[in-house]
């Protein structure tokens, strides 16, 4: 047989109070553990001006360590908003920095697939803007 025991109102309003005051005061790192430098991406943003206006701000909590653009203009624009970053006026240099987990390409249309390739050959993550190539065959 089964024992019940009887909380009373005020008993569980107490006590959930209680815990609800816990919650609002520990830190959040305390209860869902503290974010680790190591759980950020590096990331490398090939093409720093137009489409890649637009993903900054997604960005900014992120080790962004490489920017790379043919517009040395474009690229000073993105430095000041990513000092930290190597900057690069070639992608396949870029795309040879060690550190780099993750490729963001926001150049022209016609080379996203061979910048994309490059950097999945690399064992990189890639968001490459639309569209991934001009044929079928290109993004293969």
């Amino acid at each position: 047989m089964m024992k019940t025991t009887n909380i009373h109102r005020r008993q569980f309003l107490k006590s959930t109070a209680a815990t609800g005051i816990g919650l609002i005061i520990l830190p959040s790192g305390t209860i869902s553990g503290a974010n680790a430098p190591s759980n950020k991406l590096n990331i490398a943003m090939i093409g720093t001006w137009g489409r890649a206006d637009a993903h900054f701000g997604a960005v900014s909590k992120e080790n962004v360590v490489a920017l790379c653009d043919v517009d040395e203009n474009h690229i000073a624009h993105a430095a000041k908003r990513f000092p930290k970053a190597k900057t690069y006026v070639d992608w396949r240099k870029c795309l040879d920095q060690k550190d780099i987990d993750a490729v963001i390409c926001c150049t022209t249309d016609h080379t996203h697939a061979f910048i994309a390739n490059w950097a999945l050959n690399r064992d990189m993550h890639v968001y490459c803007e639309k569209p991934l190539g001009n044929t079928v065959e290109e993004a293969r």
